[in-house]
């Protein structure tokens, strides 16, 4: 009897975990991933989410934070600190934490619909989530935002960053507005970008064939890498690079920004692109002959392999602790000051875009 009755509540615990795990796939499937809609809309469909869209004022600036389903401490110092500087700038960001959700455990699923529930701010994905992946995690952030502007949502530039750095988001949309004034909407030509040397951190390209077109320029901003060398091992290995010895110029992925129609261009063409193993990589041999984009190099961006320590004039810093971010945060507050004091442990350089790519970045 007593077999029996242990025999019971073995299958009645298998019973129950059984339940529980078919609720939590429910409370994933509805909390979730109703951002992911992968189906093609109907017409209803479409002119509701039109509708509803048309309402929101559309953001200047959508900013993704790849981050992994372990780092909720992470995501909680950004909502409790540079997100905030929201209320410093009259203009509109909207941010998500992407997050791979294949192969979760059964406490990770119901973790992530707690924190879903009360920020709202995770853009769940359909994909494992390790570094192998996560080219591709990129690509399908790109690819969700330019089904969303199918359905009436805009935007005007995305952001990438990592959950380790720290975006003075306040500053960056000020100076978006300035490099719009100075670049976008100027009369410009390959020449005179050669010979604008005036800034003390930005060195700009323009890369066109019909200079009729020039109104339209494309945005490629970050801290750019041309002289990098193909990683031969540890998990940035590359056993199929075939274009050159170096990596082609691209901004280095602790933050980077491109513009809508490149967002556009990636999703788009998504099927034909080749998934290198590191993102920022990837994205710059992606865009490396697109036309009429301009691309410019920001020592303000401190998104280096190590950082190289901490300026005012940073826009974005990556490489934080959670402990520095709140520092950091606290200090704007209390002084308007990214630093407590100022430090340098290592030079910047201006990319030269005048002369090969492995001689770009001499310090």
């Amino acid at each position: 009897m007593r077999k029996f009755s242990h025999t019971k509540i073995k299958y009645s615990k298998l019973l129950a975990v059984s339940i529980l795990s078919f609720l939590l796939g429910a409370i994933l499937v509805t909390s979730l991933f109703p951002i992911n809609k992968t189906c093609k809309l109907d017409d209803t469909d479409r002119e509701y989410n039109i509708m509803q869209n048309s309402k929101l004022k559309s953001p200047e600036l959508i900013i993704l934070i790849m981050s992994s389903p372990k780092n909720l401490e992470r995501r909680n110092a950004i909502r409790e600190t540079w997100l905030k500087l929201k209320n410093r700038t009259t203009k509109i960001f909207k941010h998500y934490f992407v997050i791979g959700s294949f192969q979760l455990t059964a406490d990770h699923i119901l973790h992530l619909s707690s924190e879903q529930s009360v920020n709202s701010d995770m853009l769940i994905l359909p994909m494992i989530d390790n570094y192998a992946n996560l080219t591709l995690k990129v690509l399908n952030s790109f690819i969700w935002l330019n089904e969303r502007l199918d359905v009436g949502f805009n935007f005007k530039y995305v952001l990438k960053c990592d959950d380790d750095s720290f975006i003075r988001v306040d500053s960056l949309l000020h100076e978006i507005g300035h490099i719009e004034i100075m670049y976008l909407k100027s009369n410009l030509t390959e020449a005179n970008l050669l010979n604008d040397n005036n800034s003390p951190y930005l060195r700009v390209n323009l890369q066109y064939n019909d200079r009729s077109a020039l109104s339209n320029l494309h945005l490629y901003w970050g801290y750019f890498d041309g002289k990098a060398r193909i990683q031969t091992n540890g998990k940035w290995t590359e056993n199929n690079w075939i274009l050159c010895d170096h990596y082609l110029p691209y901004a280095l992925g602790g933050g980077y920004i491109i513009s809508k129609d490149l967002v556009r261009f990636i999703a788009n063409n998504g099927n034909y692109l080749r998934l290198y193993k590191s993102e920022d990589v990837s994205v710059g041999a992606w865009l490396s002959t697109v036309n009429n984009i301009l691309r410019i190099h920001d020592a303000r961006f401190n998104t280096e392999w190590t950082s190289r320590g901490c300026q005012n004039y940073y826009l974005i810093s990556h490489h934080l602790s959670i402990q520095l971010m709140h520092s950091v945060y606290n200090n704007i507050e209390k002084t308007g000051n990214l630093c407590s004091s100022e430090s340098s442990k290592r030079a910047y350089y201006l990319y030269d875009w005048g002369v090969p790519p492995s001689k770009c970045c001499r310090k």
